[in-house]
């Protein structure tokens, strides 16, 4: 199959017109699973059985394990290279969202990937919960007109656990008192990156200084704020070139460098390939 020549990623609809839909995942596939793609929804992916194989997020793998949580945003580039897990997709719009009164503060933390990877794995208490919930939205889905109160009650009950399991997680590696500082800088250099902002920038944004921001980034992310910069714009960079018709002088405009050149630089040093060598690599794998 080739890749669909666009301004953006191949686009999945997994709504159908729907505000949510929850399906298995033994029994879900289209042709768009054969290839990187994003969805217009806001998807929970829990992985109950797995006979292995890799999940693939914004270009970074992770292996496909048995009570595993995938939290995906929006158009995120997203492929599962196997389907012989057995587990449930629960997807759900912008617009349901907002009507179970979740803090959008608290959905960032759900589905940023600030602390590294998209997923959560639950407790053995919390799959029971989480699974008890899912099958409670099946049976309200199966109505002849199902309660779309209930299920955004539904949903922000699962939510809210799975809030709460990220705070349990978060509080291993993170004082509270740091982790809501290194939240914004994640969102701030989502809104940003484009602009390639000084670490100063942020840092006067969150009122310290730019050798302590930096400190907590090492010691709590391990990495800078320069280089959670350069990784966005990485993964920017590879959907243009893969998804895009998108000349690289063009992506590069894009992406905020004022030469090309740069750019190419940029993206030799964080690949060991050129623009133009990645793409024709990609266009030969499908």
């Amino acid at each position: 199959m080739k890749l669909p020549k666009a301004d953006r990623l191949p686009i999945q609809d997994l709504l159908n017109h729907k505000a949510l839909t929850v399906m298995p995942l033994e029994t879900y596939a289209s042709e768009l699973s054969e290839v990187p793609h994003s969805h217009d929804a806001y998807m929970i992916m829990y992985v109950q059985e797995t006979k292995g194989g890799d999940h693939l997020i914004d270009f970074q793998r992770y292996p496909l394990q048995a009570d595993r949580v995938y939290l995906l945003r929006p158009g995120q580039a997203h492929q599962r290279e196997s389907r012989q897990e057995k587990g449930v997709l629960v997807s759900f719009s912008e617009k349901f969202l907002q009507t179970t009164g979740m803090r959008s503060h608290d959905v960032f933390v759900i589905f940023s990937a600030v602390y590294q990877h998209p997923y959560l794995d639950l407790p053995e208490k919390l799959q029971v919960v989480f699974e008890a919930l899912v099958k409670l939205m099946i049976q309200e889905l199966q109505e002849s007109k199902p309660d779309m109160e209930i299920l955004s009650r539904y949903l922000y009950i699962i939510l809210q656990y799975l809030l709460r399991e990220c705070q349990v997680q978060l509080e291993k590696i993170t004082p509270a008192r740091h982790s809501e500082r290194l939240f914004r800088l994640s969102s701030m250099i989502e809104n940003h990156y484009r602009e390639h902002c000084s670490t100063g920038f942020y840092a006067d944004a969150l009122g310290i200084t730019p050798k302590h921001l930096n400190s907590l980034c090492r010691q709590y992310l391990h990495t800078t704020v320069a280089d959670i910069q350069h990784d966005r714009l990485l993964v920017e960079s590879k959907r243009l070139l893969f998804f895009s018709s998108l000349s690289v002088k063009e992506i590069s405009y894009q992406l905020g460098f004022e030469d090309a050149s740069y750019f190419v630089r940029f993206f030799k040093r964080m690949t060991g390939l050129t623009p133009t060598q990645l793409r024709t690599d990609a266009a030969q794998q499908v």
